[in-house]
């Protein structure tokens, strides 16, 4: 690289829009971009069609359109022959899959830093997420994901679990645990409105939802109380018989509102409003929308999900039974002075632990890393 030129990145992720980590990856260009030091390039198979201000280039891998019947693996020409091109100075991967692998192969090949950063607790654990038809693909993404997590120049992890997790399972040191990062909370917090719990997620098994239905359901007497779910569901054609079931159970919840997917910003103004956050995942890596409710004053239950153990450390409520969720769940509703106390616990977290400045401690590292000199190329094996 040339005196005075620009560093340039190579951002890697299947999505360029989406849930958390495209959210995270959002707030790191913003901070790249603050320091005019990059030139940042955002190497996606899904791009974001909508009209919108970028600070960087976008370049598609593959032809878009649906993910490929043998899964990103199928791409793999493709995005090894757009890094060649671009030449970076260091490529920062989310979202493990087969780009994890060609992005470690051409590491290798080339000397060029990767930065893998883990995403959720399943990325370094043996299993699967979804349980999907297609096994054959499920096989590949996670085989090609777990090769390039090995070779990985450095790993970054969201927390101190994920740490252990990537050192029993891949034998492999974090090299840096950065908390997830939002800015402060922009919208007017008033909660003089009716007292609201929220559920907020893509539909997907492994997020549970038809657990908060059954927690509307069970709490029906009570007709003070609003329950909303917000998130993206498959379009009505393409529902497989859970999601069918689901979706009729949610429609003949009477006191249960399903808004359907929502902004971030719009996300945000409903947390200004609300009252209880409640998350029924399986399990997670760490959920922005955690740190979405703690910054505006919202008490967050859980029916498992406690990364760190934040939760049962006073940051909010791990229930660990659906019968202990709706106990937790009316507590709150009935004792004001409850609900205040965990979500001044939560705010209190999350700026201390959350803020943008875990953004520039990430920016930081991508810039140690491609000012090294570059390792020698490596064979592929």
């Amino acid at each position: 690289m040339l005196s005075g030129a620009k560093r340039k990145i190579c951002i890697v992720n299947p999505f360029e829009h989406g849930g958390g980590a495209e959210y995270q990856i959002s707030l790191l260009i913003e901070a790249l971009a603050s320091s005019n030091e990059y030139e940042i390039h955002y190497l996606t198979h899904f791009v974001d069609k909508r009209e919108r201000v970028r600070k960087y280039q976008v370049s598609r891998i593959g032809a878009g359109g649906p993910i490929p019947r043998l899964g990103y693996v199928a791409e793999g020409r493709s995005l090894y022959r757009t890094l060649r091109e671009l030449g970076p100075d260091v490529i920062y991967q989310r979202v493990a899959c087969a780009y994890t692998a060609v992005c470690a192969l051409y590491s290798r090949r080339s000397g060029v830093p990767l930065v893998w950063h883990v995403s959720h607790d399943t990325e370094l654990t043996p299993g699967h997420l979804d349980r999907a038809r297609n096994f054959l693909r499920l096989r590949l993404e996670k085989w090609t994901a777990e090769w390039g997590a090995r070779r990985a120049t450095r790993i970054v992890v969201q927390t101190e679990f994920q740490a252990e997790l990537l050192k029993r399972n891949y034998a492999r040191t974090a090299d840096a645990v950065i908390r997830n990062f939002h800015p402060p909370a922009a919208e007017p917090i008033d909660k003089s409105g009716p007292l609201t719990v929220v559920w907020i997620a893509n539909l997907k098994p492994w997020k549970q939802p038809e657990i908060f239905v059954r927690l509307a359901a069970s709490l029906r007497d009570r007709d003070d109380i609003r329950f909303v779910m917000v998130g993206a569901a498959a379009a009505p054609g393409k529902r497989w018989a859970w999601e069918l079931a689901l979706m009729s159970d949610i429609q003949s919840t009477a006191n249960l509102q399903y808004l359907g997917e929502m902004s971030h910003a719009e996300v945000n103004s409903l947390l200004a409003r609300a009252h209880i956050f409640v998350n029924t995942s399986l399990h997670e890596g760490f959920p922005n929308t955690f740190i979405q409710a703690w910054l505006r004053d919202v008490v967050v239950v859980s029916l498992q999900v406690d990364p760190d153990q934040v939760l049962a450390r006073g940051a909010g409520i791990v229930a660990h039974s659906e019968a202990a969720l709706v106990a937790a769940v009316r507590t709150l509703i009935d004792a004001p002075e409850v609900r205040a106390g965990f979500a001044a616990r939560g705010r209190e977290h999350a700026q201390a632990h959350h803020s943008l400045r875990n953004a520039e401690v990430l920016k930081n590292l991508l810039g140690t890393s491609c000012s090294q000199p570059r390792r020698a190329a490596k064979s592929s094996s």
